[in-house]
Parts: C-alpha cells; sequence; structure tokens
C-alpha cells in the first residue's frame, strides 16, 4: 500500500514558560493521501497554524518548545532527516502559503527577483532568463494578465489579490507533493477571496498535489476539501469526509462552528451542547475515514 503524502501520528506541543509547560497540541492524527485535499478547522488558538509549522520544521528550532510523535513525508519520518535535508524539502517537496501575503513577500525585492530565488531550490543553477520565463509562466497559470509587469513590480505595488496569486504561483513553481495553505484568502474581500481558492484547487488538481487547508471558514473549506478534521484546543475531536461531515455533523464543537456561519435566511443561531472537556473523548470519525495503519 502506498505511504500517505503526509502521516501525522500522537503529535504533542508543549512549551516552556516562567510559569511552567504550556501544552498546545494533545496527541492529534491525521493523514493526507496523494492528491487528497484535507481541511483542519478550528477556531483561533486551536493549534492550526502551529501544527503547520511542526511539519514545515519550524517549531523544533525553538528551545522553548518540546515536539513529540511522528510526522512522516512520503514514508519518510521528518524528526530522523538531518536538518539540511529539512532544507531541501521546504519551498521544494513542501511548500506553504501563508495568511498574509504582503508580510510573506519581502517588500524590498522585486516579484520577479523573490520568484527566481524560488525556483533555484528546485534547480540552482538556473538561469535568470530561464526563470523568469518559467515565472511568467506560472504567474500567467493564476490569472494575473501580465506577468512581465507583475514581475518587475515590488509587492507594495500589487493589490492584495494579486500578492496572494504571486503566493500561491510561487508554492507551487516546483510541483511540490505538499502544499500547505494557511487561512489563504482571509485578508481579501469575499469576492476576490473564492476567486482565488478556485485557481488554487484548479492548479493542484492539475499538478496532482495533496493539500492540507487550515481554515476556520467553514463555507470555504466545504467547497475545497475532500475531508475534514475539526481541532478544538489542540485535540482532534471528529475527522470524516467533507460531505458527511456537514450533513451529520456528531461532535457538539463542530455543531457550534456550523451554527457560526451567517445564513443569507437571517435565521438566529440554534441551541447547541456546551462544549466541554467531557466531549473530548471519543473522537468521533466517520464511517469509511480510518486512519492508515503505520508500520515500521
Amino acid at each position: 500500500m502506498t505511504a500517505p503524502t503526509l502521516l501525522i501520528r500522537d503529535l504533542y506541543l508543549a512549551f516552556r514558560g516562567w510559569a511552567g509547560q504550556i501544552d498546545v497540541l494533545h496527541g492529534i492524527s491525521l493523514h493526507i493521501n496523494k492528491g487528497e485535499r484535507v481541511a483542519l478547522v478550528g477556531e483561533s488558538g486551536s493549534g492550526k497554524s502551529v501544527t503547520a509549522r511542526i511539519i514545515l520544521g519550524l517549531l523544533q528550532q525553538t528551545r522553548s518548545a518540546r515536539v513529540s510523535g511522528l510526522v512522516a513525508f512520503e514514508g519518510r519520518a521528518l524528526a530522523k532527516l538531518t536538518e539540511a535535508e529539512r532544507h531541501r524539502l521546504r519551498g521544494n517537496r513542501i511548500s506553504m502559503i501563508f495568511q498574509d501575503p504582503m508580510s510573506s513577500l519581502n517588500p524590498v525585492y522585486r516579484i520577479g527577483e523573490q520568484f527566481h530565488e524560488v525556483l533555484k531550490r528546485a534547480e540552482p543553477r538556473i538561469a535568470p532568463a530561464a526563470a523568469r520565463e518559467k515565472a511568467a509562466a506560472a504567474l500567467a497559470d493564476v490569472a494575473i494578465p501580465d506577468p512581465n509587469r507583475a514581475l518587475d513590480s515590488y509587492a507594495f505595488q500589487l493589490s492584495g489579490g494579486m500578492n496572494q496569486r504571486v503566493m500561491i504561483a510561487m508554492a507551487l513553481a516546483n510541483e511540490p507533493s505538499l502544499l500547505i495553505a494557511d487561512e489563504p484568502g482571509t485578508a481579501l474581500d469575499v469576492t476576490v477571496q473564492a476567486q482565488t481558492l478556485e485557481l488554487m484547487r484548479d492548479l493542484v488538481a492539475k499538478h496532482h498535489t495533496s493539500v492540507l487547508f487550515i481554515s476556520h471558514n467553514l463555507g470555504v473549506v466545504r467547497e475545497f476539501a475532500d475531508r475534514v478534521y475539526v481541532i478544538y484546543k489542540g485535540r482532534i475531536v471528529e475527522h470524516g469526509r467533507t460531505a458527511d461531515l456537514f450533513a451529520d455533523p456528531r461532535h457538539p464543537y463542530t455543531r457550534a462552528l456550523l451554527a457560526a456561519v451567517p445564513r443569507i435566511t437571517g435565521e438566529g443561531v440554534p441551541e447547541i451542547d456546551d462544549v466541554s472537556e467531557d466531549y473530548f473523548q471519543p473522537l468521533v470519525v466517520h464511517e469509511g475515514c480510518a486512519e492508515p495503519e503505520v508500520t515500521g
């Protein structure tokens, strides 16, 4: 059986602070198969973004962080890789789109210069002319009308939607196996966000890229993801196919998230059960969504 693109098993995270240890993740497990779009959904502070940073190996370098558990990429445990091997994976085999494109792009370099650095991660000796041609083609794929003008621009000279498309093009330029999208489009207006996510969905399907889509926007998740994991206070509390989870949410916290979605009918928020520590166990797993077995 082919190994999942990403497998996380019993992942724990704690930070050492002046007042003692703060537990952030409590044994979360998830997997993403090749070409799958999987969403990790929860409110702010639930543990979504720190999970992404652990996958990239960024928190392991923090002296105050304690990380344990299995994180495997294409069958290889990332904890067993050297820092040089991790560095080669980042931006090449594993890419990430951050929430705010304006803070992710360097304001003192033109887009073309930054794109060249991205392409060099896969082809260290790529010539500037070849890099520019490839970058222009990538920007055309995300429907930027004048790619060469965009390449000659600084980030502050482009709109928020254009910068987000530049980030998507950069993240997919090296055809990664795994794309981590941390609430992309949150800073954009609703129309531009919908257009941007539709472009991203088409591109990842074209390249058979696996996606970990981090969001608190259930409307977007419903349109984008194949499967959904719901995270609450550092624990996965429900997991299922998107259609099943939206049709029959079984965990009180999932029902609370769905109840908070604005309705065009103007109906009030329906009553829900209190979400308390009693609801952490057992994990609700919908039929046909069992985790893969770990071997080796």
